[in-house]
């Protein structure tokens, strides 16, 4: 049996499918939660049972302390005459291969997934990539303040954000135009005081995100299948945060969270094209940056149905395990076999899957969230911190309406227990 590491900042889903699978699976994450299911062998960063507040992710998280604990994995292995060294290792959000440095540079070639993601996690060197060849917003990286306000001078009648150069999940992203650069104080702080060369000017695209799950092996690619993505932004919120998705896409998940129903509709828009010229586009891209395994494109359909590309997630997505609930299958199967030269047979969806991400918009006292539907749940007694993630709701049923009932139903019983 072989020795299977995961890795990064949520592992929960992950070993959920490896203790399907013949491994002997072992984990390292930053979060633990009520639900995770143990494997062999796991370490983590958060110990939700002896702190009385699980603080601020953005604040307590660093790669540096996922290699300690990894660090301290090999050291026990190496200390037990029953243990072998890791034969694989899966990484989540918040790694990569290449962060395997120094004396752990050695497993990067066990690492099953992108080696180099050099060119998609660099924004800017990702839109230079594509501008010519594919659909992408207008993207700069001014130098300071000036420049800036040139850029929005040139382009009056576009709206801007201002996004981190690397990072994903949509945290750190500003929404501009030039009446707010110039009459908005919090704006103009902001602009004055962050550091330019970490950030992208991009173009704004009003419309609905979308995106597109693909699995790759080094000769082919496959579209497995397109949803709705969730921003908290479409969710109302002044915030562009990560917030879930419905899959598969379809005339009703596309709906959803739609607030611009009668541009949308005047289009004569059609969903088979749609999901058409994303599997493609997808395919295409995947190849062009020669990526491996499981990977996610993100999308904007805006208001005109033009489909702009925003950014590719290397690595295993949100969708996870929407996609195992839909397709019934199992996805770190799927996503370690196409790194070594196989793709499974995948099952068209068979229901609607949804996750919604609740985030704590105050500091939250957490109750027993032991609740049908709900995951990555906190420990009992425990506080939440103000805009930290607080727990992820996932539904699934044939009648999309019946899911987001259903998803409805617990979101409200998580209310009811927390103070």
């Amino acid at each position: 049996m072989e020795n299977l590491l995961i890795m990064g900042i949520d592992t929960r889903p992950m070993v959920n499918s490896a203790l399907k699978l013949n491994y002997k699976t072992f984990s390292i994450s930053y979060f633990k939660t009520v639900d995770f299911q143990l494997p062999y062998k796991e370490k983590h960063v958060l110990d939700q049972e002896s702190v009385i507040s699980c603080g601020r992710f953005e604040e307590n998280y660093s790669q540096e302390k996922l290699f300690l604990l990894f660090d301290e994995l090999l050291c026990e292995n190496e200390n037990s005459s029953d243990e072998k060294d890791i034969d694989k290792i899966v990484l989540t959000t918040g790694l990569n291969a290449s962060d395997f440095s120094g004396k752990f540079k050695k497993y990067q070639k066990i690492v099953r997934g992108n080696k180099n993601t050099e060119n998609v996690e660099n924004k800017l060197k990702f839109y230079n990539k594509l501008k010519n060849k594919f659909n992408v917003p207008l993207t700069f990286q001014p130098s300071d303040m000036h420049e800036l306000n040139e850029i929005l001078q040139q382009y009056p009648n576009n709206q801007f954000i201002l996004k981190p150069l690397q990072g994903s999940g949509g945290l750190g992203i500003f929404l501009l135009n030039n009446e707010s650069c110039n009459n908005n104080n919090d704006t103009n702080s902001i602009l004055q005081n962050i550091p330019y060369e970490n950030y992208i000017l991009q173009e704004y695209v009003e419309g609905n995100s979308v995106s597109s799950s693909v699995l790759s092996s080094h000769d082919t690619q496959k579209n497995l299948i397109n949803t709705r993505l969730i921003t908290e932004h479409d969710l109302g919120k002044n915030s562009f945060e990560y917030s879930g998705n419905i899959l598969p896409l379809d005339e009703n998940s596309i709906k959803m969270f739609n607030r611009n129903q009668t541009n949308f509709e005047k289009n004569n828009f059609n969903i088979n094209e749609l999901n058409k010229e994303m599997k493609n586009t997808s395919e295409d891209l995947i190849r062009e940056f020669g990526l491996l395994g499981s990977n996610g494109i993100d999308y904007i359909l805006d208001n005109d149905g033009d489909l702009k590309i925003i950014e590719i997630n290397p690595r295993l997505q949100g969708t996870y395990e929407l996609v195992e609930n839909a397709c019934g299958i199992n996805m770190l199967d799927a996503h370690i076999k196409a790194c070594e030269g196989e793709i499974i047979d995948i099952p068209d969806a068979n229901q609607y899957s949804i996750k919604k991400i609740i985030y704590a918009r105050k500091q939250l006292n957490i109750g027993n969230l032991n609740i049908p539907n709900v995951y990555d749940i906190p420990y009992e007694g425990v506080k939440i911190e103000k805009d930290q993630p607080l727990v992820t709701i996932i539904s699934s049923d044939r009648n999309l309406d019946t899911a987001m009932k259903n998803l409805k139903i617990a979101e409200n019983q998580v209310y009811e227990n927390i103070d």
